[in-house]
């Protein structure tokens, strides 16, 4: 029962915004911790590339930076010397010297020299070792790097002055057991070893690599970070230095990347064969192919790109790039530091929550097209949001988790709106079948936000029903004739009320209650609740000249009706247990007294004045008077209706004026005249009811004269 009961209170408030931050909060939570997943978080990494690809910054690449490419024409060059892959060491040791020379900040040899060179037929192995170990030392601007591994190896003690001096990091780190490490000659010459194991993710693609490592219990650098500290003021602490940096994983920086890669792309290229050609002729004094000075206070990466060396990497722009534009890339970040910036975890979930906030709201409150439309435009926003805080200020904002938020929201509205509106249609058809014609019950059901089950104030026509004597005939029936009568009597009358689009609301007995322009509001609410009327007056007449009448004809006969209209509040109205569609207000009760003055005046059909000004163009009718009905302190016009102007001649009405002549003497006090004129009308041919009534009234007047007379009678019955 409990939960039968949650059900009922949730289907009348899942469209209100306090139920609907309810459940975008649990959405949110859900689809914020599903954003940690590393499927999500592939996802959200593509994207990242995307935005990358379509807002490049290649002038933000810094031109202090450039890299020196043992390509497939350097390895042809030094062929031509006789001259194989691996080099000789000298190859090095004069372009590191040359480098000197000219005044380079920085050399960054990424390449491993992990064992000693070999001996060759004019060159020992010693002496080539000496002289790059020379090359290497004073002035201290180069660094080489070393590979981690996770199996144990034993450092050398040349080593262990290439950590930083750091207590400890300020992030988590990726331990490693050991190292492919320089030999001891380069690693005690180097003014710096930089570790250079790169984060592949599984589409190869280099986005994040570690500032720093874990080695043995001693923090190594990688190659960039070493070069870029050995530019820095000595007194600048690593540890302060690296709080600053955004890290994300273990000790990990995002890459800002700034475009295509390769000789072609955002940094400059040079091939070692023409560094080697300008370093030798620096040497034995000839004029070098490069300038003078070129070098001057440029960091120089040396590396591979001749692709049998096997050192070709991925970026988000290009596939096969040199493994040593990935640390020019890490270089020029640090720099600059021109770093992307994550949006924290708290304002990421605050896009997402308000995300799936709008489109819950959107779809629940919306006609379906405007829903998918704004659905549509949210989507759009949260795009263009994305991709202008990256392409404007290098800010990434999570896409993946509200866009994934943003489908699995909408998918659950619309599976929550077609249950709770399935349910909702039933309900209606179920509560309308039995009030409505058909064609309006289906027309409530294809849009039910026509209908505002929970109470509304409308505009309407209300008609009361009622038969003449029902009371008297009834105490010679049996229940069960009664019931049979009143079911025939019912089933044609209902009909009528129907077919003009009325509300069935309630039977009352012997008589009905019918609300016109309700439960969808319409402007014709009078001219229908008029047209309904006369049509079961035109039905009743086709029995007056009958031998011998049923008794459900004789109802019809006898049948008197009372409309009025004006504003009332329509919608469900009853318990949890019992409930119904209904309608109550003033407009109401005036309804059912005018159908009671039927019996004063002996008419079949009395209007109100505010049901009058609204069809007096379309149909004919009288005033019957100016008077007080029971209940009410303020006096009302009320008129008989007589037909529709369409379908009668007008002239057969000329009476109307005689009578609204006597109904004026009547109201000045003149009664003798007044009383004159309604007995003419009440001859034949006429025999009209209600001006015999006014002449009776018009009789007692004169015998019983009042103090004050201003026109207005006062009943005292229903």
């Amino acid at each position: 029962m409990k939960s039968r009961t949650l059900f009922q209170w949730f289907s009348r408030h899942h469209k209100s915004l306090p139920v609907l931050m309810l459940m975008t909060l649990v959405l949110s939570v859900l689809m914020f911790f599903l954003g940690k997943m590393s499927f999500v978080r592939e996802i959200e990494s593509k994207t990242i590339d995307f935005r990358f690809r379509i807002a490049p910054k290649p002038e933000r690449a810094d031109s202090s930076i450039v890299l020196v490419a043992i390509d497939d024409s350097s390895l042809k060059y030094a062929t031509g010397f006789g001259q194989g892959w691996p080099w000789p060491r000298d190859y090095y040791a004069v372009v590191t010297d040359y480098l000197k020379q000219q005044g380079a900040k920085a050399v960054l040899f990424d390449m491993l020299f992990d064992e000693p060179d070999f001996d060759r037929a004019d060159l020992s192995s010693e002496e080539s070792d000496g002289r790059f170990a020379e090359a290497l030392s004073n002035p201290g601007i180069a660094v080489i790097s070393q590979i981690l591994s996770h199996d144990p190896t034993a450092l050398d003690s040349t080593m262990l002055r290439h950590s930083l001096a750091m207590a400890e990091s300020p992030h988590p780190v990726s331990s490693w057991a050991g190292s492919q490490y320089p030999i001891p000659l380069f690693a005690g010459s180097a003014a710096g070893v930089g570790a250079v194991n790169l984060v592949d993710d599984k589409d190869s693609i280099v986005r994040k690599i570690p500032l720093y490592y874990d080695l043995q219990g001693r923090i190594y650098p990688s190659l960039a970070l070493c070069a870029y500290l050995l530019t820095l003021d000595p007194s600048i602490e690593p540890s302060e230095l690296l709080t600053s940096i955004p890290q994300i994983g273990k000790a990990e920086l995002y890459l800002n990347w700034y475009g295509k890669g390769g000789s072609a792309g955002v940094f400059r290229y040079l091939p070692y064969s023409s560094v080697l050609q300008s370093a030798v002729a620096t040497v034995y004094g000839n004029s070098p192919t490069l300038a003078d000075g070129y070098f001057k206070d440029k960091y120089v990466i040396i590396g591979a790109s001749a692709a049998g060396l096997m050192d070709l990497k991925s970026s988000p722009y290009s596939w096969g790039i040199p493994g040593m534009e990935v640390w020019a890339t890490m270089l020029s970040n640090l720099i600059n530091r021109d770093y992307l910036r994550f949006l924290p975890d708290g304002y990421n979930y605050l896009i997402l929550y308000l995300v799936i906030l709008l489109v819950l709201v959107s779809v629940s409150r919306m006609k379906s097209g405007y829903s998918i439309l704004s659905v549509l435009v949210l989507l759009i926003l949260l795009n263009v949001l994305a991709f202008g805080l990256f392409s404007y200020s290098r800010i990434v904002m999570s896409l993946s988790s509200p866009v994934l938020g943003l489908i699995v929201s909408w998918l659950f509205v619309l599976t929550l709106s077609y249950i709770m509106e399935g349910k909702h249609k039933r309900e209606l058809r179920m509560v309308f079948n039995r009030y409505l014609h058909p064609d309006l019950v289906n027309r409530i059901v294809e849009n039910p936000d026509l209908v505002h089950m929970g109470g509304e104030e409308l505009d309407c026509s209300v008609m009361f029903s009622d038969i003449y004597n029902f009371t008297g005939f009834s105490e010679n029936q049996s229940p069960q004739q009664l019931v049979s009568y009143l079911n025939e009597y019912f089933s044609t009358f209902t009909n009528s009320i129907l077919d003009h689009n009325g509300l069935l609301d309630k039977y009352t007995g012997d008589g009905l209650m019918a609300v016109f322009g309700a439960p969808i509001a319409r402007a014709d609410h009078a001219r229908l609740a008029c047209l309904a009327a006369l049509a079961h007056r035109d039905y009743s007449l086709a029995f007056r000249d009958l031998p011998s009448l049923t008794p459900s004809q004789a109802f019809h006969l006898n049948t008197r009706l009372g409309i009025n209209s004006g504003m009332l509040v329509a919608g469900n109205i009853g318990s949890e247990r019992r409930m119904e569609y209904t309608s109550i207000g003033d407009t109401v009760n005036l309804s059912a007294r005018l159908e009671g003055v039927n019996k004063v005046f002996k008419t079949h059909i009395i209007i109100s004045e505010s049901t009058y000004l609204q069809v007096a163009e379309e149909m004919i009718c009288r005033e019957l008077d100016y008077l007080r009905v029971k209940g009410k302190k303020e006096p009302t016009r009320i008129y008989e209706l007589l037909a529709d102007r369409s379908k009668v001649n007008s002239g057969e009405y000329d009476w109307i004026r005689e009578y609204a002549t006597a109904l004026q003497l009547y109201r000045e006090g003149k009664w003798t005249e007044a009383k004159a004129i309604f007995e003419t009308i009440y001859q034949s041919p006429r025999n009209d009811e209600a001006s015999h009534t006014m002449a009776i009234r018009c009789e007692y007047l004169l015998q019983n004269p009042p103090e004050m007379w201003d026109g207005i009678m006062s009943l005292v019955e229903k």
